[in-house]
């Protein structure tokens, strides 16, 4: 019996162009970024040498942000999908671009890495990041008269609050959400709940015996929840614990119900 020979698959279009333009900025802004200071240190001669630039402290640094680097490319692509290049050029991922390309796609009712959600993504990216640079141009522009501002106790106080309330609620709106492309997931909260524990008994851990914080752990503890969140999810799918049924069965439960 002969084979059948399977159609290879290809992108869409807009993917397309977005994955060759994509690659070809991030070479481009990756070049940039490491020569400019190169220059800039040439230019005055003050280059330094490999001992000042590697030593405790910078290694202490790279073990933090490596891991970091890595779990963020590992778990952001998925939901960003041809506008990660976009989103990594331009940074402030977790705080800023990461939420606006959720809500984007989610107010659009679009799936992430679909042609459709990449383009809503991309815009949504390329939106906050011209905007990001406006604010920061009229905050240094009228930076003596809004300074006072932000030393008022009630705006320092706040301030604090920023980062956990935009996590919070980009949470509960990637939990509140089952869609899986053509497909609904059931219970798909159960998967997390094995990476939440073991979060909370290590956080308690170090905090009672170090009496730290997690901040410098974050990016191995995303490396080693990932699989984790990976595997219990596909145990519980075996056992029938989270089950994965198509949006079509899922309309015509609600309608009977």
């Amino acid at each position: 019996m002969s084979k059948e020979k399977k159609t290879p698959q290809t992108l869409d279009p807009f993917q397309a162009w977005s994955h060759k333009w994509g690659r070809l900025g991030t070479v481009i802004a990756l070049a940039y970024m490491v020569a400019l200071p190169f220059i800039v240190l040439g230019y005055y001669h003050c280059i330094p040498s490999f001992g000042e630039v590697i030593n405790l402290s910078t290694i202490s640094i790279l073990m933090i942000y490596i891991p970091v680097g890595i779990s963020e490319a590992l778990s952001y692509t998925p939901i960003l999908g041809s506008s990660s290049y976009l989103t990594f050029i331009t940074g402030n991922i977790m705080n800023l671009k990461l939420p606006c390309a959720v809500n984007a796609m989610k107010l659009a009712k679009k799936e992430p890495n679909t042609p459709e959600g990449d383009a809503i993504a991309s815009l949504a990216v390329a939106v906050s990041s011209v905007m990001t640079v406006v604010i920061l141009a009229l905050a240094a522009l009228f930076s003596t008269w809004i300074s006072p501002v932000f030393e008022l106790p009630a705006v320092k106080t706040a301030s604090n609050y920023i980062i956990p309330a935009l996590f919070g609620s980009l949470t509960l709106g990637l939990f509140s959400n089952t869609n899986a492309g053509n497909k609904v997931v059931k219970k798909g909260i159960m998967g997390v709940l094995p990476v939440l524990i073991l979060v909370s008994v290590i956080s308690i851990f170090v905090r009672v015996t170090t009496g730290g914080s997690l901040f410098g752990m974050i990016g191995f503890l995303i490396l080693i929840m990932l699989p984790v969140a990976l595997i219990s999810s596909r145990i519980m799918w075996k056992k029938g614990i989270i089950q994965v049924v198509d949006k079509e069965e899922k309309t015509e439960e609600k309608a009977e119900q």
